[in-house]
C-alpha cells in the first residue's frame, strides 16, 4: 500500500513531462510551418515587386512613364538593391531618368533617413545611392563618413565621392589611401580607376614625393595597375635620396617596368646587381617587360643567382623579353650548360612553344 502511495505521484509527473514535451514538440512544429508561410508569402510579394518594377526601371534608362507605382516600406531595400544594379550596369554616367524615377518615388528622402540612423546595411545602400544620384548637398557627410573606423563604411562613402566629383574627390582620397590598412588594395584600384588615370597618377605621385619612406612605396604600388606616365618625372627623383629606402626602391622598378619608358632602363640594369634579393628580383622582371636585346646577358647572369626567387623571375623575363624570338630561346636553352640554369630555364620555354600549338586546329583537335 505505501509503495503504491509513493509511486502515483512519480507516475503523475511522468505523464505531466510527457504531455509537456509533446506539447511542445507541437508548438514548435507549428511555429516552424508559420515562418515557413511568412517566408513563402515575402518571397512571392518580393516577386511580384521585381515583375512590376524591373521592367518600369529598364524603360526609364531611356523615359520614365508619367505614372508610377507606389513602394511599400517593406519594398524600399529592394527596390534600391534594383535601382542601384541597373545604375551599376550602365556603362559611364548615371541615368538622369533612373535618378528621377528616384525623386518622384520620395525614395531619396528615405535614403537620407537611412543614411542618418538606419542599420549598417541601409547606411551602405544609401552612400552607393546617393553616389549615383550626384547630390553634392550630402559631400560634407561623406566627406565624414569616408573617415569612418568601419572600413565597409569608408570604402563606400569613397566610392560614392568619386562618382559625385573625381576632381574635387581625389584630394580628400589620397592622404586616406596612405594611412588605412584597412583598404583593401583591389578596391581602392577599382575605386581610382573611376577616377582619370592622369589625375590620379599626378595626386599619387606628388602624394609620395613628401610621404615618409613606408606611406610612399605604398602610394607607388598603385600607380603600375593605372599605367600612367604622368607619375613618372615625379617618381625619379625619389631614387637618388639617401639612405633609399627599399620598399621604396622596389615599387619603384616595379612601376618602371609597367611604364617601359627606355630612359628608366639605365636605372633598372643598374639595381640587377644590388646585394638585396627582391630588389634583384623586382630589376629582373622590370628588364623582362622593358629590356632590349644586350640586356638578355644580364638575365642570364641572373639565372645563376643565389637565391631561387632570382633565378626563377630571370628566366620568366628571359622567355617574355620582347627582343627574344623563339630561335634566339630555344638556342639560348641548348648553349647553357647542363645544371641550374637550364633547369630553370626549361619550363618558360616549353610554356612559350606550348601556346602556339594549343591555337593551331588540327593538334587542338587531335
Amino acid at each position: 500500500m505505501t509503495d503504491t502511495t509513493l509511486s502515483q505521484p512519480i507516475v503523475d509527473v511522468g505523464w505531466l513531462m510527457t504531455f509537456t514535451i509533446h506539447g511542445l514538440i507541437l508548438v514548435l512544429l507549428g511555429w516552424m510551418l508559420i515562418i515557413r508561410r511568412l517566408r513563402a508569402s515575402t518571397d512571392r510579394r518580393r516577386q511580384q515587386m521585381v515583375a512590376v518594377w524591373r521592367p518600369i526601371l529598364a524603360q526609364s534608362l531611356i523615359e520614365a512613364p508619367d505614372a508610377l507605382p507606389p513602394i511599400h516600406p517593406r519594398d524600399r531595400v529592394l527596390f534600391l538593391y534594383l535601382w542601384n544594379h541597373l545604375q551599376e550596369s550602365i556603362k559611364g554616367e548615371s541615368s538622369d531618368e533612373l535618378c528621377a524615377v528616384i525623386r518622384r518615388t520620395g525614395m531619396d528622402h528615405v535614403v537620407r533617413q537611412y543614411l542618418a540612423k538606419g542599420t549598417l546595411r541601409q547606411q551602405l545602400l544609401a552612400i552607393v545611392t546617393l553616389g549615383h544620384l550626384k547630390d553634392l548637398t550630402i559631400w560634407p557627410r561623406l566627406v565624414d563618413l569616408a573617415h569612418d573606423a568601419n572600413a565597409f563604411r569608408s570604402l563606400e562613402a569613397a566610392r560614392a565621392l568619386v562618382r559625385i566629383d573625381a576632381p574635387r574627390a581625389i584630394p580628400v582620397l589620397v592622404p586616406l589611401i596612405s594611412q588605412r590598412a584597412d583598404w583593401s588594395p583591389l578596391k581602392i584600384l577599382a575605386i581610382l580607376k573611376g577616377a582619370g588615370d592622369e589625375q590620379v597618377a599626378q595626386a599619387l605621385g606628388e602624394a609620395a614625393v613628401i610621404a615618409e619612406p613606408r606611406i610612399a612605396a605604398r602610394l607607388i604600388r598603385f600607380l603600375p595597375s593605372i599605367k600612367s606616365h604622368r607619375a613618372l618625372p615625379l617618381i625619379r627623383p625619389l631614387l637618388t635620396r639617401q639612405p633609399l629606402h627599399e620598399d621604396v626602391l622596389a615599387s619603384c622598378l616595379v612601376l618602371f617596368g609597367q611604364c617601359s619608358d627606355p630612359r628608366d632602363l639605365p636605372i633598372v640594369r643598374q639595381y640587377s646587381a644590388h646585394s638585396t634579393w627582391f630588389i634583384r628580383v623586382q630589376a629582373a622582371t622590370a628588364l623582362g617587360k622593358m629590356g632590349v636585346e644586350e640586356d638578355a646577358a644580364i638575365l642570364i647572369g641572373l639565372l645563376n643567382d643565389e637565391h631561387w626567387w632570382v633565378r626563377y623571375r630571370a628566366a620568366e623575363a628571359l622567355s617574355v623579353m620582347p627582343t627574344m624570338t623563339d630561335d634566339k630561346l630555344a638556342l639560348l636553352v641548348q648553349t647553357l650548360p647542363p645544371g641550374e640554369e637550364r633547369r630553370i630555364l626549361t619550363p618558360f620555354v616549353a610554356k612559350r612553344f606550348e601556346a602556339p600549338l594549343a591555337h593551331t586546329p588540327g593538334l587542338s583537335a587531335a
